[in-house]
Parts: C-alpha cells; sequence; structure tokens
C-alpha cells in the first residue's frame, strides 16, 4: 500500500494563494475587460492568475505541494466568481444577455484548476524543493506522460464512436442527449486503460498520478467538447459532473489493477542471484 500523503492541509499556503489568486484574477479580467467587445482575451487573464495562485502556493508551502492547490483554486474561483459578476464588464455583456455567463466562468475555472497545479510545480522548482527531495511525493513526469496518452487515447475512443454512429444513423446522433451513455462509456473505458497502462509501466506507486493525470485529461475533453462540438447545449452542468465523476473513478480504478498487475509481475519475476 502507498504511504504518501495526497493532502497537507497549510493554512498559510492556502490563505496566501487564495488572496494573490484573486487579487489576480480579478485584476487581470478587469485590465481588459472594457477593452474588448468579446470574452476571449478577458478569460485567457483571467486564468493566467490562477497560474500566480499556484506559485504563490508552492512558495509558501512547507514541503513538497501534492494536491492541496485545488482547494486554493476553489475559493479562488468562488470569489472572482461573484466579483467579476458585479463589475459589470463590457467584454462579458453578451454572455450575460444570454444567459451564458456561468456556464463559460464554470468552463474557464476548471482550466484554472488546471494552472494551478502547473503553478505550484513551478513555486516548488523555484525554492528547489524536487532537488532536495529524493522521494518525489508526485511524479509529474508520469502525469504528463497519462495526460497526453489519456488524451490521445478518449480523443481516439470518441472519433471511433462518431464514425460508427455515422454507419447506421448520422454522426451528430453520437452527441444527442439520448446516447449520453455511449460517450460516457468511452470516457470511462478510455481512463480507465490510460490509469492502467500509466501505473503498471512506471516505477513505485503512481495512482496519484493516474487520478490527477485523468483530471487534466477531462477537463481538455470538455474543453474539445464544448469548443468543437457545440456542447454547451448538451453538456448541463449535471453531466459534466457526471463526466469528471466517472473519469476520476476510472482513472483511479485503472491505476489500482495496474498498481497491483505490477506487483504481481515482480513477484513472479525470478530474483537475481
Amino acid at each position: 500500500m502507498s504511504t504518501r500523503s495526497a493532502f497537507r492541509f497549510d493554512p498559510r499556503a492556502i490563505i496566501g494563494s487564495f488572496l494573490t489568486g484573486v487579487v489576480f484574477v480579478v485584476l487581470f479580467t478587469w485590465m481588459t475587460g472594457n477593452a474588448f467587445g468579446a470574452p476571449t482575451f478577458p478569460l485567457l487573464a483571467m486564468v493566467s492568475g490562477f497560474i500566480l495562485a499556484g506559485v504563490t502556493y508552492g512558495a509558501l508551502s512547507e514541503g513538497e505541494t501534492v494536491l492541496e492547490p485545488a482547494l486554493a483554486a476553489i475559493l479562488v474561483a468562488v470569489a472572482a466568481y461573484f466579483i467579476i459578476g458585479a463589475l459589470g464588464l463590457r467584454a462579458f455583456d453578451t454572455l450575460v444577455s444570454d444567459g451564458e455567463f456561468t456556464y463559460t466562468m464554470v468552463i474557464a475555472f476548471l482550466n484554472g484548476l488546471i494552472l494551478t497545479f502547473g503553478g505550484a510545480w513551478a513555486g516548488e522548482m523555484l525554492q528547489r524543493t524536487y532537488v532536495e527531495s529524493e522521494a518525489p511525493a508526485l511524479s509529474w513526469e508520469w502525469i504528463m506522460a497519462g495526460t497526453i496518452l489519456g488524451f490521445a487515447v478518449s480523443l481516439f475512443l470518441a472519433n471511433f464512436v462518431i464514425w460508427g454512429f455515422g454507419l447506421v444513423t448520422t454522426p451528430a446522433a453520437a452527441i444527442d442527449a439520448p446516447y449520453v451513455w455511449v460517450m460516457l462509456l468511452v470516457v470511462f473505458l478510455g481512463l480507465e486503460a490510460t490509469g492502467y497502462i500509466c501505473a503498471f509501466r512506471s516505477p513505485g506507486d503512481t495512482s496519484y498520478e493516474a487520478a490527477v493525470a485523468g483530471l487534466i485529461t477531462l477537463i481538455l475533453l470538455i474543453d474539445v467538447f464544448v469548443v468543437a462540438l457545440g456542447g454547451g447545449d448538451i453538456l448541463s452542468y449535471g453531466r459534466m459532473a457526471l463526466v469528471l465523476g466517472i473519469g476520476l473513478v476510472a482513472s483511479l480504478v485503472g491505476g489500482y489493477i495496474g498498481e497491483r498487475r505490477q506487483s504481481r509481475v515482480e513477484s513472479e519475476r525470478p530474483s537475481e542471484a
């Protein structure tokens, strides 16, 4: 069993990261929010503020940062949502009038969560935490490998399903509400396979890495679905939560099976003389 600690509550780092994140997320959004009539650049500026929140967390935290920045990112997102909404910025007028402001903010904040992890890693690199650690609590190289593999496998399976629907009906039917379970199955199988391969091929216990890679992959897939397939009309809040939940479970299940398989193979391997 793993003895690594995934969560280490550090109030000082959380408060510092929260304050830094709120200031920069709101400031960066406000600076260009009235300069443009479209929300694209202000949204990019907004999510970049999450990087600084992560950097602050990594710099302030005692020891190695693992998954704790997620809490700071959630707190920043909640506060920033209400502050930015109250500012009435011109770039978001169309989203507000179309009733899409909240949905767009949720997608942006999910991407901000990913960037907070990246910022936390950068903060740890700046204070040379990983140089002093012989056995890092989190192997970012395996997170990157799992994310790349998970994204590729999931998109391949989704593409295959859409093609298959096109043979019997229309390709667009694959993303219709009655067949949403098919895409959920694709997500589960893709991330379970990714978690398995990541855990089985990597040295030591990488169950946390499989989970983080799964989360990052899921958010990237949500981006693709919303932007490329117009998924805003189909991917409701409930279904988004369902996709995230099923994907994380699939990553954990695949990681667990992969770790057990790795242990079995190593135990069966003849010991060197």
